[in-house]
């Protein structure tokens, strides 16, 4: 539970909001962007505990292809935000 920080906890309220509004709307374009935005967050700050030779226990960093994935889902998240805006625009 040490390991849940702010952010993990916003991601994981995301993307549940993103599941239940996926299970409870026809708008699939909008749990896109509530679980890409969410999985994104989660993604960017969890962090795993390792044992080292001695026995003591440490945080391990961050895999550089997590972080890249997390920014991925984040920046796509927003495009789908924005496409999202620009069809409301276009039915009035």
């Amino acid at each position: 539970m040490k390991n849940l920080s702010i952010r993990i906890i916003i991601g994981i309220l995301f993307s549940a909001i993103g599941l239940v509004s996926l299970f409870f709307t026809s708008d699939a374009l909008m749990s896109a962007i509530w679980l890409s935005f969410g999985n994104g967050l989660i993604l960017s700050d969890l962090r795993f505990e390792g044992v080292d030779d001695n026995g003591n226990i440490y945080l391990k960093p961050i895999p550089r292809a997590r972080t890249y994935a997390a920014i991925l889902l984040i920046v796509m998240a927003v495009l789908l935000l924005i496409f999202q805006i620009f069809t409301d625009l276009q039915h009035p």
